[in-house]
């Protein structure tokens, strides 16, 4: 079991741009610049070394799905996508399950 300076310390050496120090109210909507492909990596990296189960998980809820040429008009159709922290990273691990739906 993993406690919360420890994940905060993985995310910050890990992903943090410039290593700067990972806060348990950071959003990765807002705080990591990644692409789709490589947030479902960190974010799987995170489940996996924290020991999360995250079955019930949807990346979906909470960021954009990439959409293909052909189905860009769903893009437009808006969506009120979940806030994802750090905070939620570290309460499931403590609990060892996705904590939230």
């Amino acid at each position: 079991m993993f406690d919360e300076n420890e994940i905060l310390n993985y995310i910050t050496e890990k992903y943090s741009f410039r290593k700067q120090p990972v806060g348990k109210e950071w959003t990765f909507q807002e705080h990591f610049n990644f692409v789709q492909e490589e947030l479902e990596e960190m974010l799987l990296d995170l489940f996996t070394r924290c020991g999360i189960e995250h079955n019930n998980f949807n990346l979906d809820d909470y960021f954009e799905p990439e959409w293909p040429v052909w189905l860009l008009w769903k893009k437009f159709q808006r969506k009120e996508y979940k806030p994802l922290t750090v905070g939620m990273i570290i309460e499931s691990a403590k609990a060892g399950k996705w904590l939230y739906q």
